[in-house]
């Protein structure tokens, strides 16, 4: 049996509420009527006889209009009969009254639904507009629209973000095809050459296999709990020791002030990727010579860590867009430092799942300060 539709069942429990109140209306009209003809029995008599013309007189009418007298048992069961009879009525009106109205009140979202239902993924742009029911129902309108416009952006980054993915991917794959092709066009190759190709193969080799790191980090993020303990500044010494060999080439000098003595509740792994990609950056994009400063403070309920460095700076257009997935700053520096633009995108999405929030600062070129907030 297929479900009824929402105006059938607004209907049913309409009637059934019709039904009770008319059950208790009719019940009660009766018994008092019934105890009134008992009363006027016993008060007289000689009232086994009921006179018509005094009764029409009063207001009654009934079906004896035609004699002069009947009992006053029969003008109770007549009474009784038109009582059932009458709430009958009122229950069958009552019902196809409802079940019209009904289809009135709801005709918007009959209207709603057929525009709902004309809307496809190929076409999520369409929007539902001048609808105008002037309820809830143009509320609802008002929410799916809503609904949309992030659907239609949830679509679009994800497009571009296969797209950049599929990028990344065929960069590297393509400068192996070449190096092997031009190995290949050499009939006695020297040790050099093979040496030469081997190098390329394995320099884009890797730079896959952390890409592949990286979408495999993005897309197991929903799946990892909170119940490490974490001493915020081991976590942070820790980092900068494994970045010494970059910090050491570019000469820069690196602080951690410690205002937070407190252990973090937290996933001690994908804290420490997300607080490592931050620092990597300000390592990456120093200036030879400059500095590296972290600073933890506790705050009334949360923990920051401001990286502070001294390096190429951010632009106010590019700091709206620099936690998107594959977004460079600058591409052709990113190259070189290996970079595919995921680092910021998992470490904002980290530290969101952590219950906490990131920010940027950047004055130009006078360096970039990245701030963590996490919740206590």
């Amino acid at each position: 049996m297929k479900r009824l539709s929402l105006r059938m069942r607004l209907t049913l429990v309409t009637v059934v509420i019709i039904i009770i109140l008319a059950f208790i209306l009719t019940g009660s009209s009766i018994y008092n009527a019934s105890s009134i003809f008992k009363a006027a029995q016993s008060s007289d008599n000689s009232s086994t006889i009921y006179n018509v013309n005094s009764a029409n007189e009063s207001g009654y009418a009934g079906e004896y209009t035609d004699q002069d007298t009947i009992t006053i048992a029969q003008a109770s069961e007549e009474f009784n009969d038109q009582s059932i009879m009458l709430m009958c009525v009122v229950i069958v009106m009552g019902g196809f009254f409802t079940y019209f109205a009904l289809g009135y009140a709801l005709r918007p979202v009959h209207e709603l639904s057929e525009k709902i239902n004309s809307i496809s993924e190929h076409d999520l742009y369409v929007r539902i507009d001048n609808f105008q029911a002037g309820d809830e129902i143009n509320r609802l309108a008002d929410s799916f629209k809503m609904l949309l416009s992030r659907l239609e952006k949830a679509f679009h980054m994800q497009k571009s973000f296969a797209s950049a993915a599929a990028h990344e991917l065929k960069t590297p794959l393509a400068a192996i095809k070449t190096s092997l092709d031009v190995l290949g066009l050499e009939e006695n190759p020297s040790s050099e050459e093979y040496a030469w190709t081997v190098q390329v193969a394995e320099k884009q080799t890797e730079r896959m296999i952390k890409l592949v790191n990286d979408l495999f980090t993005m897309s197991m993020q929903h799946d990892y709990s909170f119940e490490d303990n974490v001493d915020l500044n081991l976590m942070l010494q820790d980092i900068l020791w494994d970045l010494q060999p970059q910090i050491e080439e570019k000469q820069l000098t690196t602080s951690i002030t410690d205002k937070f003595q407190r252990l973090l509740p937290a996933n001690a792994a994908m804290l420490y990727r997300a607080l490592a990609n931050l620092v990597e950056n300000a390592v990456k994009y120093n200036v030879k010579g400059g500095s590296v400063e972290i600073c933890l403070a506790a705050e009334e309920r949360h923990v920051s860590v401001r990286i502070a460095d001294s390096g190429i700076g951010i632009s106010q257009q590019q700091r709206e867009r620099i936690f998107e997935p594959f977004y460079r700053v600058d591409t052709s520096r990113s190259r070189k430092t290996g970079g595919a633009g995921l680092g910021l995108a998992i470490a904002k999405d980290t530290i969101e799942r952590h219950g906490g929030q990131i920010g940027i600062e950047s004055n130009g070129n006078q360096g970039t300060v990245f701030v963590v907030r996490l919740p206590i």
